[in-house]
């Protein structure tokens, strides 16, 4: 192995061990957050209740889907905790889809996992998107409007023939093996991809089905609702960051906060990549990555014409591309750029700090779009409306940790804690239902809503999953492993296409 390898493996495996601490106070302003819903982002009690059967510590779409499901038992009283105002972390930062691959979970897992397991995989983040669309049907009138839960095509444009040709034949082993989602996608040729979507640069695509929202609106709403319909039983504190967590002797648990302490029977995290923080055995397993967002001007053509009915992803040689837009106010939501991001990316890879936006992935993205549809009526203007960024959840296996928190994860004694974090960015597609299926564990439900199996988090897993495996995936990923050398010789490697 080279020097400048083990270098960067030994740097950044440092990296994923660290305390990713508490969220950053003062973040970037998301456009998904404006206005904010005064009735939520920063409520709370007069005075910290004293006691309550559960505390959720996050109020993103994990936390809401936990208190969502347990309110269903009008016995249990439940109390969200948030650092920052609520729902401020990744679910008001990300690219609003509600959106899977599953050709792609396909490629990427089959190698280490059964059939069955990468099934299992697939159908749960399928059912997931099914879900929250379900879902925006029992929303009121007003919220589902304004929340703009929509089932929409997903254009996945690939920007060389390399990589749409290889994605035909990851579909064509995906049909293979599961013959329930044969047919679920379609091809698009290069022509009709720039005669049908303006997208002239494109090598070709595929068109699938999805959903997309305004994230930030949906998950507000709906924890605005539930506080209306459970003044009794449902408290959210906003602006109050968990300092620790004592285990006590009747097997209850002390949360510590800057007003105050609560006394709780459970406790759930719901902090994606700042899990870490209160679970220290659990650094390095799961790590925080950065991801940059912007908001963007199209031409009056393209929001017209393709508007609120379609998302999009950006295929290219090292790096994925993930675009909403929205069909009411017209701005599209383009975020990625990783790769192209300081340090070669790896600079995101372990950062926290969602205060600051990355200059490099922002050039990038105010400018892929002009790339991939050209200079003409089509086109996105060059300028960037709005940017900010956002902090995910990786784990060492690409899969996410949930159920019942171990103690080798906690380093705490009791039984009563439990996690739902680690989505990979992939978190609107799979977290709804992970967190029901926490609920479910805590109210000891006749029907437990089931989750893949590699999805459960337990002592051996978490031994198993060492910081520098995840260091060597993401050196591999950007191009940076051992034999590649540092400078224009990288350029040569064999493009990949991007499972990011």
């Amino acid at each position: 192995m080279s020097n400048l390898y083990e270098t960067r493996l030994a740097s950044l495996s440092n990296k994923l061990r660290k305390d990713p601490g508490l969220p950053k106070s003062n973040p970037t302003e998301s456009y998904w957050q404006q206005p904010p819903l005064q009735s939520v982002a920063q409520l709370q009690s007069p005075a910290l209740p004293k006691s309550t059967d559960v505390v959720i510590i996050g109020s993103g779409i994990t936390g809401c889907s936990v208190a969502h499901q347990l309110l269903q038992d009008p016995s249990i009283k439940v109390t969200i905790l948030e650092a920052r105002d609520t729902t401020s972390g990744a679910t008001g930062r990300n690219g609003g889809h509600i959106k899977a691959i599953p050709e792609h979970a396909h490629e990427d897992l089959r190698p280490f996992l059964s059939l069955k397991e990468t099934k299992e995989v697939m159908h749960f983040a399928l059912d997931n998107v099914q879900a929250l669309l379900q879902l925006a049907e029992t929303l009121s009138p007003q919220l589902k409007v304004y929340s703009e839960v929509r089932a929409v095509e997903s254009l996945e444009l690939f920007t060389n023939i390399e990589a749409f040709e290889h994605f035909k034949k990851v579909v064509s082993e995906f049909e293979r093996e599961d013959a329930t989602l044969r047919g679920r996608g379609k091809f698009v040729p290069a022509e009709s991809v720039s005669k049908a979507y303006g997208f002239t640069h494109a090598a070709g695509g595929y068109l699938h089905p999805a959903g997309a929202a305004w994230p930030y609106r949906l998950i507000t709403g709906l924890l605005d609702d539930m506080l209306r319909k459970n003044k009794s039983r449902f408290t959210l504190e906003a602006q109050t960051p968990v300092l620790s967590i004592n285990s006590l002797s009747n097997g209850t648990y002390e949360v510590k906060t800057p007003r105050g302490s609560i006394v709780t029977k459970y406790i759930v995290h719901a902090t994606n990549g700042h899990s870490g923080h209160l679970n220290p055995g659990i650094r390095g397993a799961l790590f925080p990555v950065r991801g940059q967002m912007t908001a963007q001007i199209p031409t009056e053509r393209f929001g017209t014409t393709q508007g609120g009915k379609r998302s999009w992803g950006i295929h290219y040689g090292i790096g994925y591309d993930y675009m909403t837009a929205s069909g009411k106010s017209g701005e599209i939501f383009l975020g990625g750029g990783l790769a192209q991001a300081e340090e070669r990316g790896v600079g995101e890879i372990g950062n926290v700090n969602d205060d600051t936006n990355s200059p490099l992935a922002l050039a990038h993205l105010g400018g892929i779009l002009n790339s991939v549809s050209g200079i003409g009526k089509n086109a996105v203007q060059s300028h960037i409306k709005a940017a900010w960024t956002g902090v995910m959840g990786f784990t060492g296996d690409a899969l996410p940790f949930v159920g019942k928190l171990p103690r080798e994860a906690s380093l705490r004694s009791g039984s009563g804690e439990f996690i739902s974090a680690g989505f990979n960015g992939w978190g609107m597609s799979n977290a709804w239902l992970c967190g029901k299926h926490v609920a479910d564990l805590i109210l000891q439900s006749r029907s437990i809503q089931p989750i893949p199996s590699t999805y459960v988090i337990s002592p051996d897993r978490l031994a198993r999953l060492r910081a520098e495996d995840g260091a060597k995936i993401w050196l591999k990923f950007l191009g940076l492993d051992d034999g590649v050398q540092d400078g224009n010789d990288n350029m040569k490697k064999q493009e990949e296409v991007a499972k990011f």
